[in-house]
């Protein structure tokens, strides 16, 4: 072979023995094995009694690692007619370590101990044949840290750890290892990806077949942490079986089996990795019954932190099947039985969801999902089923109808897609009358009654902002109700931002106030919320005007109306009735009525119809008819957490306004 006879041509050239000098020196410019190369290799031999040795190689090549100026030195050689042994010997690799060894000329093996540290031994057995070599490495709480030089490329700095065991190479072609790790600690820099007092076991074997390797492996982490931002994991005899071949710095995997205590089972098959790109080529696997609430709170829950998925209450089981093909995600199924999640805070929940999703690149599939019924925002829904059209990064359906609130709310051409900006979601759709009663008690307002219903037209969904394109139009209150220029950012988040323009028309104001316990009035008012903007669904600008609808229809107000709309505005009207005459009727008539409020900066500037006489204050309610009374406002300044305070005890307690 040409390698064999560059190397004993190398060899005769070097080979010189210098008498006199009592020295024999011996050169060969390189050694090749499949698993190794040594390059100028210098052996120096000086007799004596003791005799003593020194081996100089240049480069040692192991599993892809180069060491350089690597030397041993024994000075008490022993040279018997049979073994050549050194008992004091020294490596120098990095560092000095004692080295001691024994090779028999006759049946050439070689046994050789080092011992880095104390109770620290890394013992080799070796035997060179003509056909084959063996070599059986015994290891007695080797540090780890001397094996990190093989380890890929940035993971973690090793800190701590020994492993102890046994790793044979037999014939040329078989390798298998039983390790123990005890104590292993890493980290990075960053303290993204940390780990401390770990503890395993490892089983391998591989045997070579041509230019493959059969191979087949099992770990079982048994003690210890993991932190591996953002995930938290402590041993719990989680554990790995493969069994595969490698061919080409590819590793593939026949099959695998991975279990992780109290979350589940996956079964993996068919599966490749490719060493010099890292990267999945391809891959099946599957896992059954999957515990919802366990692969939430350990798996998922750290990815969704700062979202609106970062604090649930999850339940039920699910089973998936994914296939991977040249590094992508080709195909999965996913099976729901009985899921549900629900936010703690309240903000939304579904209860109750089964059903199977299947999904695949490049083709159109079809999935039913059924749910019992769930909440958004505090408001209930009833059940429904959800038939989705999938295609890639899309998904669509034509049309369902949600039960809520004694009525319905029905989504029609929903379509969604996903980029690298995000989720962009579009739908249209109606609301057919709901309870205006169930509402208002739902969204923890004050009853109300009569029914809720209108048209949706199209919204959209993009960047975590809902927009709606034309107006939501609503029939309530025997009026109507246009929402415009709807934009409501991060809905589910920590701080959701709704920004609105309102135009109300043709109130009933008896409907309203009965509602509202705010006394009786009738009449129609409209009203308009100009730039209406609340964060977190706290109102924090607008401008709002509410007055008398036009035409013709009865206008009257009770005493209690007059005295609560004085609590708001001012105390002129309220006084004038105890104080006079007008204290004896119940019900008075009016001609007009309006009253506005600009927020800005959590202060609120009032003012009413017209100025009031003799600039006194401005004028809320007109008087008209008989009897007749006006309502004078005096406050045109009020801070708007007084101004709900007020409203509040008018409306949720009831308490009539105590005028001064």
């Amino acid at each position: 072979m040409p390698g064999m006879h560059r190397l004993a041509c190398a060899a005769l050239l070097a080979f010189s023995t210098q008498a006199g000098a009592q020295q024999v020196k011996l050169a060969i410019d390189e050694i090749n094995s499949p698993d190794f190369t040594l390059r100028g290799v210098t052996a120096t031999l000086t007799a004596g009694d003791p005799a003593q040795l020194v081996l100089q190689i240049d480069s040692i090549t192991l599993g892809g690692e180069v060491w350089r100026n690597a030397r041993v030195r024994c000075t008490r050689l022993s040279l018997g007619s049979a073994t050549i042994a050194c008992n004091e010997g020294v490596l120098d690799l990095d560092e000095a370590i004692p080295l001691a060894f024994a090779y028999g000329t006759q049946t050439r093996t070689l046994e050789a101990v080092v011992r880095p540290a104390a109770g620290e031994n890394w013992r080799l057995n070796a035997r060179f044949a003509d056909a084959s070599t063996q070599l059986e490495v015994n290891i007695e709480r080797g540090r780890v840290a001397r094996l990190a030089r093989w380890l890929p490329a940035g993971l973690p700095r090793i800190s701590a750890g020994v492993v102890s065991g046994t790793v044979a190479l037999r014939n040329g072609g078989a390798v298998s290892a039983e390790l123990a790790l005890e104590g292993l600690g890493f980290s990075d820099s960053a303290g993204l990806r940390a780990g401390e007092n770990i503890g395993a076991t490892l089983r391998f074997t591989a045997e070579r077949v041509d230019r493959a390797w059969s191979w087949q492996g099992r770990a079982e982490w048994l003690a210890g942490e993991v932190f591996w931002q953002p995930v938290y994991f402590k041993a719990d005899k989680q554990s790995i079986e493969m069994k595969g071949e490698y061919v080409n710095s590819r590793v593939e995997i026949e099959r695998g089996r991975i279990e992780l205590p109290g979350l589940g089972v996956a079964a993996v098959g068919a599966a490749a990795w490719d060493l010099g790109a890292r990267r999945l080529v391809e891959a099946r696997a599957e896992a059954a019954r999957l515990p919802v609430a366990e692969i939430y709170t350990q798996l998922l829950k750290p990815f969704f932190a700062g979202t609106a998925l970062s604090d649930l209450r999850a339940g039920g089981e699910a089973s998936l099947a994914v296939e991977v093909r040249d590094g992508e995600i080709h195909a999965f199924d996913l099976e729901l039985a009985n899921i549900s999640l629900e936010d703690h805070e309240r903000r939304f929940a579904l209860f109750g969801a089964s059903g199977r999703i299947p999904w695949r690149r490049g083709a159109e599939t079809s999935a039913q999902v059924a749910l019992q019924g769930g909440e958004i925002l505090k408001l209930p829904f009833g059940a429904f089923r959800l038939p989705l059209v999938l295609h890639g990064r899309q998904f669509s359906l034509e049309r369902v109808s949600i039960p809520l609130l004694g009525g319905a709310l029905t989504v029609s051409e929903f379509a969604a897609a996903r980029d690298d900006s995000g989720w962009r979601w579009r739908f249209s759709g109606e609301l057919t009358p709901v309870s205006v009663a169930e509402l208002t008690q739902s969204a923890g307002l004050p009853t109300m009654h009569g029914t809720f219903s209108g048209v949706i037209p199209q919204v959209r969904y993009e960047k975590s902002t809902f927009s709606v394109g034309g107006a939501l139009v609503f029939n309530v209150f025997d009026g109507t109700v246009a929402a415009r220029n709807v934009v409501l950012a991060e809905p589910l988040g920590r701080a959701p931002r709704l920004t609105v323009d309102l135009d109300m028309r043709n109130l009933d104001l008896d409907l309203l106030t009965r509602t509202f316990s705010f006394g009786s009035m009738t009449g129609r008012v409209d009203a308009t919320v100009a730039g209406l903007e609340l964060v977190n669904w706290q109102p924090v600008r607008f401008d709002a005007r509410i007055a008398s609808s036009a035409g013709e229809y009865p206008r009257t107000i009770s005493q209690t109306a007059v005295q609560n709309i004085s609590a708001l505005g001012g105390a002129g009207a309220a006084t004038a009735i105890q104080r006079s005459v007008l204290r004896f009727f119940d019900r008075f008539g009016y001609e007009s009525l309006g009253l506005s409020c600009v927020l800005r900066n959590e202060v609120c500037m009032m003012s009413g119809l017209e100025e009031a006489p003799q600039g006194s204050g401005y004028l809320i309610v007109k008087g008209g008819g008989i009897p007749a009374l006006s309502v004078i406002g005096y406050n045109r300044h009020v801070s708007w957490t007084e101004l709900v305070g007020r409203l509040k005890r008018i409306v949720q307690e009831n308490v009539h306004a105590v005028i001064q």
